[in-house]
């Protein structure tokens, strides 16, 4: 469990964390000097479980918000400090809305410094502070007084208790998931080189594992790793973590960066489609164009954002962020708005496209609904591919576990070999398909069909669906393939006056032997201008061939051309001058039939003479 603080400068955040857990948590001389946090602080607690729960203490000097957020990214409890001397003051109130916006479901109201108070005025606190969270979306138990200091009103003990009892409400996270830490420090120690902090979002991590440090895409490799000042083999989820790195030097990292795991197709981005809550007490409206600071993870990004329209204080909708920078996302993400001057936060949200489509990207309503199965269907509608199933995790911020179990429950959805496409897209590719099939015999019926590239190229620019629509059609028995032709089952081709007619063309072309007329001169004295359809089948038959660009001989006379290559090549090599002798040919027939006879294999091109080879015989 990862506990975080927030809270008013100067309210006993510090005292309180280290009331709690036995250290000093101003660890820069700075930090000493003045008093006040101004980075993130980090401590175990020891709760009584087998693991320490981890400590964040967070900045509250408004200087110093940006810290704070990236401090409380990741918690699971975050205690509201309070103090009884001042009660709730502007960043007591700033603090509190961070965290709704991050999404935190339980917290524990603490009343501090009540030594330095009466009794009474440090309950009239707590109630005041009780009925301001009576309507936040946190969880947030009765308010506790406590002093550091003394021990007095309350102590620390009942604190403690109650921390241990939020601790068990928690669900177990899924270990399975894809590992995934936003960094929050990067420093350099000697023997071990550069390391990293921060809190684990997601996954588990072991020594020697290899990493990237996104969104830069730095490869890097685990050396060592620990857990609260203790080493350990493998990280666990809702704790701090210490990793050390190798092959990659300390000054290409900064906070903000994430370190992945090569498990999910992690891709950084530009642009997020958001659902977009605006504070009741933000000073304007949200325009589109509107710059503003995002605090994502443990990264602050200048943004543009666009709504459809102008977003009024204490409303909410669906929005594009033009970041003015990369970063790396996952569906569910919660972040931060605040104003771009003067700095104050406005209010936050959700991520429900990590990776949009950066034009004409359509918003259907469930886009941003909470239901993973409604918005998984959302996201696809706005993909005319669908979605690949390895995007899953990213885009649903769901482990692959969770996805398939949201996969079972979505019935419009069909799977296209690595994609999820919607059902209705199939079905208008599949009788788009059949369609096609149909028109391709009507207008060339003398072919057996519709080439198969012909027909996937056709129907869809995504060749994963033409591709499962034919193969399930060809499954289903609805259209054959034969020799790659598509065709419809009981189809035969044909053509004007039937086999009779081809039966006529052969003859003719036997007639002719090894010098028959070209295509137009067959045209012109067969008087058919279908006769390249009564070829093509009389080829299929294999009763002519088509040699050279526009020309078909007979197979009885190619059968004599074989015979006198072979005579002539039983004895000797094989020269154009015996053969024009023999078979009183001109050049403009013997070299196309010489070149054919090369190319199936029966002759071998020798300079200008050609032999037999082992492979001769008849096409």
């Amino acid at each position: 469990m990862i506990i975080g603080t927030a809270g008013h400068i100067d309210h006993g955040k510090s005292r309180l964390v280290e009331a709690l857990t036995g250290r000093a948590m101003d660890r820069l001389a700075e930090e000493r000097r003045r008093g006040i946090t101004i980075d993130l602080n980090f401590a175990p607690l020891d709760l009584g479980d087998p693991e320490p729960a981890g400590v964040i203490d967070v900045p509250g000097h408004e200087d110093f918000i940006r810290t704070m957020v990236a401090g409380a990214t990741g918690v699971d409890l975050v205690l509201l400090v309070v103090a009884a001397d001042e009660g709730i003051m502007p960043q007591t109130l700033e603090h509190l809305l961070i965290v709704e916006q991050l999404g935190i479901r339980l917290g524990i109201p603490v009343v501090t410094k009540a030594d330095l108070v009466e009794r009474e005025w440090a309950e009239l606190v707590a109630g005041d502070l009780e009925e301001r969270l009576s309507d936040s979306p946190i969880d947030f138990g009765p308010p506790l007084i406590v002093s550091p200091v003394t021990g007095d009103g309350g102590g620390i003990d009942e604190l403690l208790e109650a921390i241990r009892n939020a601790g068990r409400t928690l669900t177990e996270a899924d270990e399975g998931d894809a590992f995934r830490m936003p960094i929050d420090r990067a420093f350099s120690v000697a023997g071990v080189g550069t390391v990293v902090t921060g809190t684990i979002w997601s996954g588990q991590l072991a020594v020697g594992d290899p990493v990237n440090v996104l969104p830069a895409g730095h490869r890097a490799r685990v050396r060592s790793l620990e857990h609260y000042s203790k080493e350990v083999r493998r990280t666990r989820h809702r704790a701090r973590a210490a990793i050390g790195l190798a092959g990659v030097d300390r000054d290409r990292i900064r906070r903000g960066d994430v370190i992945v795991t090569d498990v999910l197709p992690w891709q950084a981005t530009s642009a997020l489609d958001v659902h977009l809550s605006l504070a009741p007490t933000a000073p304007k409206a949200l325009r589109p164009r509107t710059r503003i600071r995002v605090n994502l993870g443990t990264q602050e990004i200048l943004a543009r954002v666009y709504p459809k329209s102008a977003l009024e204080p204490g409303g909410s909708a669906t929005a594009r962020l033009a970041l003015e920078g990369r970063v790396v996302a996952r569906g569910g993400d919660r972040f931060v708005v605040r104003s771009y001057s003067p700095v104050s936060a406005i209010g936050g949200g959700w991520i429900v496209d990590p990776l949009p489509q950066r034009r004409r990207a359509t918003w259907p309503p469930g886009l941003g609904a909470s239901d993973p199965g409604t918005r998984l269907e959302a996201l696809a509608q706005r993909r005319a591919g669908g979605i690949d199933d390895a995007d899953l995790p990213v885009l649903l911020g769901l482990s692959r576990t969770e996805c398939d179990r949201v996969l079972a429950t979505v019935s419009t959805l069909v799977r296209a070999g690595s994609h999820w496409v919607e059902h209705r897209a199939v079905k208008h590719a599949t009788g788009s398909a059949l369609a096609r099939v149909d028109a391709y015999h009507e207008m060339n019926p003398s072919e057996t069909g519709i080439p198969l590239q012909d027909l996937k190229a056709r129907l869809s620019n995504t060749p994963w669906i033409a591709e499962s629509v034919v193969t399930g059609l060809l499954d289903s028995g609805e259209l054959e393939l034969s020799d790659g032709r598509v065709r419809r089952p009981g189809f035969e081709p044909r053509v004007a006056g039937g086999q009779q007619e081809i039966d006529r063309v052969v003859a003719f072309l036997e007639r002719e032997g090894l010098a028959p007329p070209s295509l137009a001169e067959l045209i012109e004295r067969l008087e058919r201008k279908d006769i390249r359809d009564t070829l093509r089948l009389a080829a299929r038959e294999g009763r002519v061939v088509s040699i050279g660009r526009d020309r078909y001989f007979a197979k009885t006379a190619l059968d004599r051309f074989i015979a006198t290559l072979a005579e002539i090549g039983s004895s000797g090599d094989i020269t154009i001058a015996e053969l024009r002798e023999r078979l009183g040919l001109t050049r403009k027939f013997l070299i196309p039939l010489l070149e054919w006879s090369d190319g199936q294999g029966i002759t071998t091109r020798l300079g200008d003479v050609r032999r037999l080879s082992r492979r001769a015989g008849s096409p």
